[in-house]
């Protein structure tokens, strides 16, 4: 069994005058018999938790700290005092320090095989909020602990459990003044330190134990507390023992005990579950669709058909959006910029930024800035396609290393001709989309696929494709996202295209029926079916 170690404990002793509960005037006396307890029970160590005095003016404070501070010469053992927030409110730091003869900041030591920690985070009461964290504060705890092998022991004057307050005749109707706001934080740090055994606090003017992670946080009564022992001084301090168990004691009017086994360093708890509400919207994601950050969503069909908006999708976006799941939109169309398209969204009230948005256009002027940097081209395709490719640095040429075919309304047969010439002359044959027609209100235009068609049959040249389902232009739009494919999946209305590319890129696909009528007995399956973006963010967002 480990040497026991013996701890004296006191805190909150407010000398001074007699105010609300707390019966100043019996502070010294107890003091005295804490002392003479501490001479008998031979401690190896005694802390004192701060709040030593209730503060009037500062000449007042001064002169009973002065006395406070008397009561600690002669010890049968080391001591260490921490600050509480009465005794900073007419007194510094500093004073604090040259009164008590002890630096005030963090400290700790090594006693009996255990590593005492004396935490002093900012104790001043910064109103109306309460305590306010510091990062240095939480630095030093962690690099302290960080530091040693042995079973720690924490000390604070304000308890760092977050315990309930209910009943507490200081704190029950002034919460934010009983705890830290940080607490969660500073629970977590000691838990990833898996070395912490015990906390012990005060402040809050009672006994109370809680157990987190299987470490006891110990709150120790006021000495001169009276609101829990009917008008009379509680003459509270503790003895805390501790080898293979934890033992705690407060002693005086106010007594309690304790006995609980010491944790097992890194032996931790299972980690609390989320709120019943996240548990319950997690369970109603359909299977495989669970850590979705991000969503690569295609335009037409998903978020409008031709000109107008599918009913609700303005909406179903914000709300993705504003739950954290970034929205990059990618289209095989090449016929309209990303401004454009940026500019048609938010016409349809929906808030999607240029650099938000991949058009094939943009994805073929990036293909092919990769295959030269100053490529000779000839351009078979849109005005558009042609800005987006000049952009890039590639040169128009009536020799041209690639011929680059899009669509465009109003192309000649002339232009084809010449396309086709280019191709027997050894340009290579690149291609915006593969798509053969686009629908448009109750009806079809032609698409890209058509050209290609023309140009291949002419040619004998099999394109390269650069737009959906090739997973070219699914990498791009995932680099614009700041989480990894893993947490990516993508929304779309055309297997062929969209689920096909998103499969060949490693991604997960929702096809929705808001587009393109899904084919019976297609291959190309997606993760999951939804009616449209709406039900997707009633699922993912929050």
């Amino acid at each position: 069994m480990p040497e026991t170690l013996k701890l004296a404990i006191v805190t909150d002793i407010h000398h001074g005058p007699d105010k609300l509960t707390k019966v100043g005037s019996a502070a010294l006396p107890g003091l005295r018999e804490f002392k003479a307890f501490t001479e008998s029970y031979q401690p190896h160590f005694i802390a004192e938790l701060g709040d030593r005095i209730s503060d009037i003016d500062a000449d007042t404070d001064a002169a009973a700290l002065a006395d406070i501070a008397g009561h600690f010469d002669n010890l049968p053992a080391p001591h260490r005092h921490l600050m509480g927030n009465h005794d900073q409110i007419y007194l510094s730091i500093a004073d604090n320090a040259r009164l008590l003869g002890q630096d005030m900041g963090h400290h700790s030591v090594d006693v009996a095989g255990r590593h005492l920690v004396f935490w002093q985070m900012d104790c001043e009461i910064h109103r109306p909020q309460g305590f306010v964290p510091r990062q240095g504060d939480m630095d030093w705890l962690r690099g302290d602990l960080a530091a040693t092998n042995l079973p720690s022991i924490i000390f604070t004057h304000v308890p760092l459990d977050g315990g309930s307050l209910q009943g507490n005749y200081y704190f029950d109707n002034n919460q934010r003044f009983g705890g830290l706001p940080h607490q969660r934080e500073i629970q977590a740090l000691i838990r990833d330190a898996g070395n912490v055994i015990l906390c012990v606090a005060g402040h809050v003017h009672w006994n109370d134990v809680n157990l987190i992670d299987g470490i006891p946080h110990i709150t120790v009564q006021s000495l001169s507390e009276s609101f829990t022992t009917e008008g009379a001084a509680s003459g509270a301090w503790a003895s805390i023992e501790v080898d293979d168990e934890i033992r705690w004691r407060t002693h005086g009017r106010d007594p309690i005990s304790l006995a609980v086994p010491v944790r097992s360093l890194n032996a931790h708890w299972r980690a609390p579950l989320p709120p019943f509400e996240e548990l319950l919207r997690q369970s109603q994601i359909p299977a495989g669709l669970d850590n979705i950050k991000g969503l690569i969503l295609d335009m037409d069909g998903v978020l409008y058909r031709g000109d107008d908006p599918i009913d609700g999708v303005a909406a179903a976006m914000a709300a993705l959006q504003s739950s954290g799941i970034e929205l990059v939109a990618l289209t095989n169309n090449a016929r309209s910029s990303a401004m454009e398209y940026s500019a048609k969204l938010a016409g349809l009230g929906m808030d999607l930024p240029a650099d938000r948005i991949i058009t094939a256009a943009e994805a073929t002027a990036r293909y092919l800035s990769d295959q030269d940097a100053a490529a000779t081209v000839f351009i078979a395709g849109s005005e558009v396609l042609a800005r987006e490719i000049r952009a890039v640095g590639a040169v128009e040429s009536q020799n041209p290393a690639f011929v680059v075919a899009g669509f465009d309304m109003d192309m000649k047969l002339s232009t084809l001709s010449q396309a086709v010439a280019h191709l027997h002359n050894g340009a290579h044959l690149i291609a915006t989309n593969p798509d053969p027609m686009l629908p448009v209100g109750t009806g079809v235009e032609a698409e890209a696929g058509a050209v290609i068609a023309f140009l291949e049959a002419a040619s004998g040249q099999t394109a390269y494709v650069v737009g959906k389902p090739n997973k070219i232009i699914f990498q791009q739009a995932l680099a614009s996202l700041s989480c990894g494919a893993e947490a990516v999946a993508v929304v779309g209305d055309t297997a062929a295209t969209d689920i096909a590319g998103a499969t060949a890129s490693g991604l997960r696909s929702i096809q929705v029926a808001s587009g393109n009528p899904g084919t019976p007995g297609e291959p190309h399956q997606p993760t999951a079916h939804m009616a449209s973006l709406v039900e997707i963010a009633e699922h993912l967002g929050n």
